[in-house]
């Protein structure tokens, strides 16, 4: 049986002491041991790698020592030394015991004082994992526990945790931990387990690492027996990224629009096995350093990287105006969900979203109108386009042409309808001898006694043999007459029906039914009237701009013309819409 034991575990720590990156929870728990008002519920929660077992498992075996130093366990003690294998202390993993049988059986067992240690010590991993009927049933044990028990939860999801829970326990936030930080151990791992690691890729594996030093112990355990010193790069085709060289030169391509050599960047990561996901994210996170960069006086806080990282960063956002940067943000998420989301060839969404990035006229989201406005903004600031007064769009500064010589003005030969002026667009003089216009007076009609002739098209044809009041036939608007042709006045209709004609008295029933079935199409006929014309023939007469409406919907017609049919009771009646100017009243 093989005898290694991973560097997480080897290296983890025993003391609060050596815990990275969380002195503002370590301080507060020491002090707590040092005074012995120690509490009975703590609730650790973080994302992962951060110190929360450690720090708990550090927690359980301090309450029960008997010479704790500095708020640390000895480790000397008895209790310290049965604390390692003692049942008094219990881990539970609450992503496999989380349902109400388990905790009824905990708070079974928590009854019974400990057999070895001062404390009976309950550590709950994962505990938002937890039914919500497992967490009713610890809830009263959770508030009053016996004075031997106290209980140490462990979370990755706070968001989870009811506030039932929240409310009986110490909350302590785990921050993810610096990549200074995280450097500084696994330099002093590397020495202690004679690791050979430059500087840069020390530096590698803590950024990669996320926050997390659990993680960074495992990408370190990726070099353990090296006996050649292990550059940053070495360190980056190891972890299977391309390293800062190729992203910053992919980037100094997008920022010249030189589409070629971008994708030929991209070829040769592809052709080394790069991930094409992980080839992405860099991209992203370095278009990200650069915001910073542009937008913050102090990068080096926001920057992860040495001096040199932040050198070649800062070359490279000279290139990028602002606005391109965010919208470049927009693009590279874009890829991203693609990538994560869709089976889509990873080298296919990553050329195509380098080949978005460098060409222009591919820029079609919202943010790209702010990079484009601001390249016009610097061309014209820098004198390369001249925009003129009132001119539709920019031109290109050009030369001004030599000044010719003034030449006499030609006349262009006048047509034969204009006046033989020097000034055309002056108006000339009526001639005297012009006679009136010859108009007779008295044998003129009015325009309101007009008659519309049906030869004119403006009203529609009706059954034949059947009377037409001539009120309605001149309230026919001009749908099909020529364009912007005034509709003829009609005057008022009477209520006595005229030749064949008589008000429909179902007509309010109608609206009713229709004002249920169809809100929009009730709004257009507020204002109509409906008129029975002969036995097969049903008029609707309503405002100009709402006939228009009515009469183009196909769905409008069939939805009157069946409700006219359901009240007429006739099947085979005929529907025809009449518009009528906007403010004429009809009358029934």
């Amino acid at each position: 049986m093989s005898s290694y034991i991973a560097l997480y575990r080897k290296w983890r720590p025993q003391v609060f002491e050596d815990v990275v990156g969380q002195e503002h929870i370590t301080d507060v728990l020491r002090g707590e041991i040092i005074r012995g008002s120690v509490s009975h519920a703590y609730l650790f929660c973080g994302s992962r790698g951060t110190g929360k077992t450690t720090c708990a498992k550090i927690l359980a075996r301090a309450v029960s020592c008997e010479n704790p130093k500095d708020g640390d366990p000895c480790g000397e003690c008895e209790n310290c030394k049965k604390a390692l294998e003692s049942f008094d202390i219990a881990e539970i993993d609450a992503a496999s015991n989380n349902g109400v049988d388990n905790i009824r059986e905990l708070r079974e067992e928590v009854l019974y004082p400990p057999s070895e240690l001062k404390r009976r010590v309950y550590i709950i991993d994962e505990v938002h994992m937890l039914s919500t009927g497992a967490f009713n049933a610890l809830l009263k044990t959770l508030e009053e526990p016996p004075e031997h028990a106290m209980f140490i939860l462990a979370t990755t999801e706070l968001n989870k945790i009811p506030a039932t829970i929240l409310s009986r326990c110490k909350r302590f936030d785990f921050h993810r931990i610096t990549p200074d930080n995280i450097a500084k151990r696994l330099k002093t791992i590397c020495e202690a387990e004679n690791i050979p690691m430059s500087d840069g890729a020390v530096m590698l594996i803590a950024r990669l690492a996320g926050g997390a030093m659990r993680d960074a112990l495992s990408m370190l355990e990726l070099f353990v027996g090296k006996t050649e010193t292990v550059t940053e790069e070495m360190c980056a085709k190891a972890m299977g990224v391309v390293g800062r060289g190729p992203v910053m030169k992919l980037l100094s391509c997008v920022a010249d629009n030189d589409c070629a050599g971008a994708l030929s960047v991209i070829s040769e990561a592809f052709d080394g096995s790069k991930d094409m996901g992980v080839l992405l994210s860099e991209c992203a996170d370095a278009v990200r350093d650069m915001l910073m960069i542009k937008y913050t006086s102090n990068p080096e806080k926001f920057v992860e990287g040495s001096a040199d990282v932040l050198a070649s960063l800062t070359e490279c956002a000279k290139k990028f105006t602002r606005e391109r940067l965010i919208y470049s943000t927009e693009i590279l998420d874009d890829a991203q969900g693609r990538i994560t989301k869709t089976g889509f060839s990873g080298r296919a969404v990553l050329e195509t979203c380098v080949i978005r990035l460098c060409d222009v006229k591919l820029w079609t989201l919202p943010e790209s109108l702010n990079t484009r406005i601001a390249q016009l903004e610097d061309k014209i600031a820098s004198g390369n386009i001249v925009v003129s007064a009132g001119a539709p769009s920019a031109q290109p500064v050009k030369e001004a042409p030599a000044p010719k010589p003034a030449a006499e003005p030609s006349k262009a030969p006048a047509p034969t309808y204009a006046v033989d002026n020097e000034h055309t667009d002056i108006p000339p003089e009526i001639p005297d001898d012009i006679p009136p216009f010859d108009f007779d007076m008295e044998n003129a009609v009015p325009v309101k006694e007009a008659k519309a002739n049906p030869d004119d098209g403006l009203i529609p044809d009706l059954p034949e043999n059947k009377a037409v009041p001539e009120e309605a036939s001149s309230d026919i608007t001009a749908d099909s007459a020529v364009e912007n042709a005034p509709p003829a006045p009609a005057p008022k209709p009477s209520s006595d029906g005229g030749a064949g004609r008589e008000a429909l008295s179902a007509y309010p029933d109608i609206l009713e039914d229709i004002k249920e079935k169809n809100k929009l199409l009730s709004s257009l006929l507020t204002e109509s009237r409906a008129y029975r014309i002969g036995n097969d023939t049903v008029v609707v007469a309503l405002p100009s701009f709402a006939s228009v409406m009515v009469k183009n919907d196909a769905r409008k017609m069939e939805s009157l013309e069946s409700c006219i049919k359901k009240y007429v009771g006739d099947v085979n009646v005929k529907l025809e819409i009449l518009g009528t100017k906007k403010d004429e009243e009809w009358s029934l």
